[in-house]
């Protein structure tokens, strides 16, 4: 790699504009986990050869993986036109469409996919989940069961299959994924134990679920819960009334987009459903705009103190700029609804810049019980982002430290903000929703009453609850698991460090 390197750098001190060496830097630079660079040069050789197919497809790939796939998606849809039979052109702008909530525009493409390459298992993979997020949960299963005799890793397609419906006692895989548990590596067991608790949750095996949980989170890496208990008091102290007073007229006016945060796994997947069921409502899903934005001030430094100096230091033509580009960017999903919902739960970090650039923007914050929310957290297999939910302590620090930052919200912005309790929903779906609906300025309509029929991708782990009716069986479901949780209540009453 180090030789290979050293040719291109060599070719573009003599020409800069050379593509096949921005090409072969930007594919090194996705080996080296640099894909930020990566962007730059794949940039560079589209615009000296910008048809051909191959440039145009890393382009388009490497947007879609570093969380801009709206910007990606029209160099994936060039190279399409160049290519259109090319199978992996095809399988990442299936992948795309998927990533934007679109998955059945993304699964006419992923079908082409495996249609042209059926003994690729990747395809194969990304149609079963795609087929998933549609509720399409038998075709699903098939896929997975498909991929897994070209060899698929086990660990894929029992989760997959685990998550993707309710097992019961005469048709589940508890058996088959123990199996594959007495075979497998320590690298790959931690989602087969996600799917054998899962399973066993399912069956009311409380001591077997709660084996398999601890297990699953054990190789989990730290999480410094002092470090966000300073990041969060560091927002306090930065979005506050005077700070707020000072900004008035920043941003935009528009109150399209709305907001849904909260922990995971506290009901915003069932709020947006509920809501994006509304003739006037889109549901865009879980968006990476806000964090985007953000990142432009330098958040992802993970340095608050610099966001914060950034935050300070904007002015009205910035805010103005940076609203206009969040705006411009749910165009994509829907240019005439009146509503746009953006359903990622960790926007509750960005409550403060959210009302800075939309103070007239809607922000529904879902709540519910601690033990209950917690407890989910833990039982499921979230991303390397969530490590704070694999120790119950931690876990409950961390729950508190949102609660703090989510009450100074809500006392900063008291208009903007509409809380949603989860048991209030389940227990009066049809009053708790009116309200919502009304919080939006919009009339009521009965369709939302039948969230479940409503076809759209739900990408989250929800994916098959929010197209069953109401049920209220997720209320409470931490205490048979009461004896195991002493950690947890100790970290949401005070301690594991956190104020």
């Amino acid at each position: 790699m180090l030789g290979a390197e050293a040719r291109y750098q060599a070719i573009l001190q003599r020409n800069p504009r050379n593509a096949d060496a921005n090409n072969g830097m930007g594919t090194l630079s996705i080996a080296a986990n640099k894909a930020d660079f990566a962007i730059g040069y794949f940039e560079a050789a589209v615009r000296e050869r910008p048809n051909d197919f191959r440039f145009l497809n890393n382009l388009g790939n490497v947007f879609m993986d570093t969380g801009r796939t709206e910007e990606g998606l029209p160099f994936l849809e060039k190279a399409l036109k160049l290519q259109p039979t090319n199978y992996e052109v095809m399988f990442n702008i299936g992948r795309a469409y998927q990533k934007m909530g679109l998955a059945a525009r993304g699964v006419e493409h992923l079908h082409r996919a495996v249609k042209a390459r059926p003994e690729h298992v990747d395809g194969i993979i990304a149609m079963a989940d795609a087929l998933g997020t549609l509720g399409r949960n038998s075709e699903a299963e098939a896929y997975y069961r498909r991929a897994e005799a070209l060899g698929a890793p086990k660990n894929v397609v029992l989760f997959g299959i685990a998550n993707g419906r309710r097992q019961t006692a005469d048709n589940n895989i508890l058996d088959e994924i123990d199996s594959a548990l007495a075979v497998a590596g320590q690298s790959n067991s931690a989602r087969l134990h996600y799917a054998a608790a899962k399973v066993a949750m399912d069956l009311r095996l409380t001591d077997r679920a709660w084996s398999h949980l601890v297990a699953a989170n054990a190789n989990a890496g730290r999480f410094d819960i002092a470090k966000y208990t300073t990041e969060v008091d560091t927002m306090i102290a930065l979005f506050n009334r005077p700070f707020m007073a000072s900004r008035q007229g920043f941003g935009s006016p528009s109150d399209r987009p709305v907001f849904i945060v909260g922990m995971p796994r506290s009901g915003t997947s069932l709020t947006e459903q509920i809501l994006s069921s509304h003739p006037l409502v889109y549901g865009a899903g879980e968006l990476t705009y806000m964090h985007t934005i953000a990142n432009k001030l330098f958040y992802s430094l993970g340095v608050r103190e610099i966001f914060a100096d950034q935050v300070r230091a904007l002015n009205s033509a910035r805010a103005e700029a940076f609203a206009t580009e969040y705006l411009g960017k749910i165009e994509f999903f829907s240019k005439t609804a009146p509503r746009v919902t953006d359903k990622m739960p960790h926007n509750f970090h960005m409550v403060g810049l959210i009302g800075l650039l939309f103070p007239k923007a809607r922000i529904i914050f879902c709540r519910r019980d601690p033990l209950d929310n917690c407890f989910s957290i833990y039982s499921n297999s979230l991303n390397e982002f969530h490590n704070y939910g694999a120790d119950l302590g931690i876990l409950g620090a961390y729950y508190r430290q949102h609660r703090r930052l989510m009450e100074h919200w809500k006392a900063l912005f008291p208009e903007q903000i509409f809380e949603v309790q989860y048991e209030a929903l389940v227990e009066d779906l049809e009053g708790v929703s009116r309200r919502m609906v009304d919080f939006l300025g919009l009339d009521w309509d009965p369709q939302c009453l039948q969230f479940f029929e409503t076809d759209r991708t739900v990408s989250t782990i929800s994916k098959w609850q929010v197209r069953q009716p109401i049920y209220k069986t997720s209320v409470a479901r931490w205490k048979p698991y009461e004896q195991y949780l002493g950690p947890l209540r100790e970290g949401l009453e005070g301690g594991r460090g956190g104020r």
